[in-house]
Protein backbone atom coordinates (compact mmCIF):
# COMPACT_ATOMS: atom_id res chain seq x y z
CA UNK A 1 0.00 0.00 0.00
CA UNK A 2 2.65 2.53 0.59
CA UNK A 3 4.41 1.98 -2.53
CA UNK A 4 1.38 2.73 -4.80
CA UNK A 5 0.67 6.07 -2.78
CA UNK A 6 4.34 6.82 -2.62
CA UNK A 7 4.09 6.19 -6.83
CA UNK A 8 0.70 8.10 -6.48
CA UNK A 9 2.07 11.27 -4.84
CA UNK A 10 5.46 11.29 -7.05
CA UNK A 11 3.17 11.29 -9.87
CA UNK A 12 1.14 14.06 -8.84
CA UNK A 13 4.37 15.71 -7.91
CA UNK A 14 5.99 15.18 -11.67
CA UNK A 15 2.70 16.49 -12.96
CA UNK A 16 2.69 19.37 -11.03
CA UNK A 17 6.26 21.09 -11.45
CA UNK A 18 5.79 19.69 -15.36
CA UNK A 19 3.02 21.71 -16.23
CA UNK A 20 3.89 24.74 -13.93
CA UNK A 21 7.44 23.87 -16.20
CA UNK A 22 5.16 24.35 -19.51
CA UNK A 23 3.34 27.37 -18.35
CA UNK A 24 6.39 28.75 -17.72
CA UNK A 25 8.34 28.48 -20.65
CA UNK A 26 5.21 28.94 -22.95
CA UNK A 27 4.92 32.43 -21.32
CA UNK A 28 8.83 33.11 -21.61
CA UNK A 29 10.22 35.94 -24.24
CA UNK A 30 12.68 33.24 -25.22
CA UNK A 31 10.98 30.03 -25.76
CA UNK A 32 12.62 26.66 -24.62
CA UNK A 33 12.83 23.02 -24.94
CA UNK A 34 9.34 22.28 -24.09
CA UNK A 35 9.35 18.32 -24.69
CA UNK A 36 11.15 17.59 -21.80
CA UNK A 37 8.52 18.78 -20.52
CA UNK A 38 6.00 16.84 -22.10
CA UNK A 39 8.02 13.75 -21.22
CA UNK A 40 7.85 14.77 -17.80
CA UNK A 41 3.98 15.33 -17.63
CA UNK A 42 3.80 11.84 -19.57
CA UNK A 43 5.83 10.05 -16.70
CA UNK A 44 3.99 11.55 -14.25
CA UNK A 45 0.45 10.56 -15.41
CA UNK A 46 2.16 6.54 -15.37
CA UNK A 47 2.92 7.12 -12.49
CA UNK A 48 -0.13 8.14 -11.02
CA UNK A 49 -1.77 4.93 -12.90
CA UNK A 50 0.14 2.90 -11.70
CA UNK A 51 0.26 3.76 -8.31
CA UNK A 52 -3.63 3.88 -8.24
CA UNK A 53 -3.48 0.23 -9.65
CA UNK A 54 -1.46 -0.95 -6.62
CA UNK A 55 -3.82 0.44 -4.78
CA UNK A 56 -7.01 -0.85 -5.91
CA UNK A 57 -5.21 -4.47 -6.12
CA UNK A 58 -3.76 -3.86 -2.79
CA UNK A 59 -7.86 -3.13 -1.68
CA UNK A 60 -8.99 -5.83 -3.52
CA UNK A 61 -6.75 -8.40 -2.14
CA UNK A 62 -7.71 -7.42 1.82
CA UNK A 63 -11.54 -7.62 0.73
CA UNK A 64 -10.93 -11.13 -0.46
CA UNK A 65 -9.40 -12.13 2.22
CA UNK A 66 -11.49 -10.67 4.70
CA UNK A 67 -14.90 -12.34 2.65
CA UNK A 68 -13.12 -16.03 2.84
CA UNK A 69 -12.63 -15.57 6.62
Amino acid sequence: MLIGRALYVLGMAFVFFSILGIIMVLLSDGGGDIALLIFALLNGLIAMGVGEMVIDLNHRRRIQKFDKE
